[in-house]
C-alpha cells in the first residue's frame, strides 16, 4: 500500500484544494520533480474515484500499480517510490502553510511590514502599513489573533520610526503595541484557567495551569475588562471556579449572545462550549433539574444564531443533544419544527433514517402512539443506533397500546436480530435481551396479583443490564396502583 501519511494528508483536502496543490506542484518555484506531479495525479484519481464510489473505500492503492503507472516497465524500485511519497508528503505540507498565510491576509501583512521597516524602504513600509489598516476595520470582532496582529504592526511602526535620522517623539505606536499585547497575554491566560477549569469537571488528570496571585483582582482594577472578549473569559474563570455562584453564567450567557459581533468568528465555539458545560458538568450533573431549561435556551439560541452549524453542516451529536433536551423540557412542537428543518443539515450519511426516527421519538413523547407506529413500521435502518432505537421505541408503542400480539412478534424478531448481529457487544445485547423479558413478562401479569407484581419490581430494580429501566419501572408502577 502505498504511503498512509500521504493518502491521509490529501483526503484531509476538498477537490478545490487538491486543484490548487496541483497547480502549486506545477511551479518550479515549489517543485521542479515532474515525477511528484505525476505521483500526486496518480492519487488524486484514486481518491476522486473513491469519493465517488467507483472503487470501495476499503480498496487500496498498491505500490506495484502505482509505480507502472509512473515508470511503466521499469524494475520497481521500492525505495524510491517511498523517498517519492516522502517529498510529495512535505510539499503538501508546504502547500498547507502557504494557503494558511494566504488565508490569514493580516498577519501575513504584518510579518511582510517588519521587513520594510528600513528608511530607503518607508513608501512600502507606508503602503503595507494603509493596507494592514484597512483589513484590520474589515475584520469581525475581537480575537486573540487579532490582538497579536495588531502589536506586530504597532510595534513595526515604532521601530520603523526609530530607524530613521530624527529623535523619536511620538511614542504612541509602542504604547498601543504594549497595549495590545497586554490584552492578548491576558485572553490567553484566561483561556488555559478556562480549559484546565473545564477539564477538571469530568477528567482525573488536568493541565498544571499557575493563576498568578491577585490575576482577578488585577484585571477587575484595570479597565481591561471594558473589552468584550477579554471580560468573556475573566467570566469564564469566575464561572468555572466557583460555580455554584450562577450570577457569572447568567452574566456570561448575556454578554455573549448581546454581544456576538464584538467577538471574533474563532472564539465563537469555545465560549459556547463553556456555557454548555457548565449547564451539564455542573449544574445537571448535580441534580439541578432547572439547568435543562438553561440548556434548551442555549441550543435553541445557538441554532437561530447559527453558532451550532460548521459550513452549514449541524454535527450528528448535537442534532441528537438537541432533540434530547428539548424533550425532556416538553418543548415537543419547537422540537419537531427543528427536525423537519435541521435534518437536511446532517453529515449527508446520516440523514437517510434520521427524520423518520426522530419525528416517532417526539410522537412517541406526546404519546401519539398511531403516529410512531406510522413513522417507523415501514423504514429500514442502516445505522445499528437507529435500528436499535427504532425497535425498542415500536416495542414500547405496542406495549402503551396493548398491542400484545404484535408485540410479541416484535420481541421474537427483536431477539433473533440481536442474536444474529454479531457486531452487538454482549453486554449490549444482554441489555435489550432483558428489556423483552420483562416487556413481555409485563404483558401477561394479571394486575390483581400484586405479589407477582412486587416480585417483578424486585427483579428489575436488581437487573443492572437493563435498556429503558426507568420506562419498566414505570410500568410497573402502574400494574401496582391499578
Amino acid at each position: 500500500m502505498l504511503s498512509p501519511k500521504l493518502l491521509s494528508l490529501l483526503e484531509t483536502l476538498d477537490k478545490y484544494r487538491r486543484n490548487r496543490f496541483r497547480k502549486f506542484l506545477s511551479s518550479p518555484y515549489f517543485n521542479e520533480n515532474e515525477d511528484l506531479l505525476k505521483l500526486f495525479d496518480v492519487v488524486d484519481a484514486f481518491l476522486r474515484k473513491r469519493e465517488s464510489a467507483v472503487v470501495r473505500g476499503t480498496e487500496q492503492l498498491e505500490k506495484e500499480v502505482v509505480w507502472k503507472k509512473l515508470f511503466g516497465r521499469a524494475p520497481y524500485q521500492d525505495n524510491h517510490l517511498r523517498r517519492l511519497s516522502s517529498e510529495l508528503l512535505h510539499l503538501g505540507y508546504d502547500f498547507i502553510y502557504v494557503e494558511a498565510c494566504l488565508d490569514d491576509k493580516a498577519q501575513a501583512k504584518a510579518v511582510l511590514l517588519h521587513h520594510f521597516k528600513r528608511p530607503e524602504m518607508e513608501k512600502h513600509f507606508r503602503g503595507l502599513a494603509r493596507q494592514l489598516k484597512s483589513l484590520e476595520k474589515e475584520q469581525k470582532g475581537w480575537g486573540a489573533r487579532r490582538f497579536y496582529t495588531t502589536h506586530q504592526y504597532e510595534l513595526a511602526f515604532h521601530q520603523q520610526l526609530e530607524g530613521q535620522e530624527d529623535k523619536v517623539e511620538d511614542f504612541s505606536h509602542l504604547e498601543r503595541a504594549d497595549e495590545v499585547l497586554s490584552h492578548f497575554f491576558f485572553v490567553q491566560k484566561l483561556k488555559h484557567l478556562g480549559d484546565a477549569l473545564g477539564y477538571q469537571a469530568f477528567l482525573a488528570k488536568t493541565p498544571r495551569i499557575a493563576m498568578p496571585p491577585g490575576l482577578m483582582e488585577y484585571l477587575e482594577q484595570s479597565g481591561l475588562l471594558e473589552n468584550p472578549l477579554l471580560r468573556a473569559y475573566y467570566l469564564v474563570v469566575k464561572m468555572l471556579k466557583e460555580p455554584e455562584e450562577d450570577r457569572y453564567f447568567f452574566q456570561l450567557k448575556s454578554l455573549f449572545f448581546e454581544q456576538l459581533n464584538a467577538f471574533a468568528p474563532e472564539e465563537l465555539h469555545p465560549l459556547y462550549i463553556h456555557l454548555n458545560n457548565y449547564c451539564i458538568q455542573h449544574k445537571i450533573n448535580a441534580g439541578i433539574s432547572s439547568y435543562f431549561h438553561e440548556l434548551f435556551d442555549l441550543y435553541k439560541q445557538g441554532i437561530e444564531t447559527g453558532l451550532m452549524l460548521r459550513e452549514d453542516v449541524l454535527p450528528a451529536q448535537d442534532y441528537k443533544n438537541i432533540i434530547t433536551v428539548g424533550l425532556h423540557v416538553g418543548a415537543f412542537d419547537w422540537v419537531e419544527q427543528f427536525i423537519q428543518k435541521f435534518t437536511g443539515h446532517l453529515p449527508e450519511a446520516r440523514q437517510e433514517n434520521a427524520l423518520a426516527y426522530n419525528l416517532a421519538k417526539v410522537y412517541f413523547h406526546q404519546a401519539e402512539y398511531e403516529k410512531v407506529i406510522g413513522q417507523l413500521r415501514e423504514v429500514e435502518y442502516q445505522s445499528l443506533a437507529y435500528a436499535l432505537g427504532s425497535k425498542m421505541m415500536l416495542l414500547r408503542t405496542y406495549y402503551e397500546l396493548g398491542e400484545f400480539l404484535a408485540l410479541d412478534s416484535l420481541a421474537e424478531s427483536f431477539r433473533i436480530y440481536l442474536r444474529r448481529k454479531r457486531e452487538i457487544s454482549r453486554d449490549v445485547r444482554q441489555q435489550y435481551m432483558n428489556v423483552l423479558r420483562f416487556v413481555r413478562k409485563l404483558s401477561r401479569l394479571d394486575p390483581r396479583d400484586q405479589a407477582a407484581i412486587g416480585r417483578t419490581r424486585k427483579e428489575v430494580e436488581e437487573c443492572n443490564a437493563l435498556a429503558a429501566k426507568k420506562w419498566v419501572l414505570e410500568k410497573v408502577e402502574e400494574l401496582e396502583k391499578n
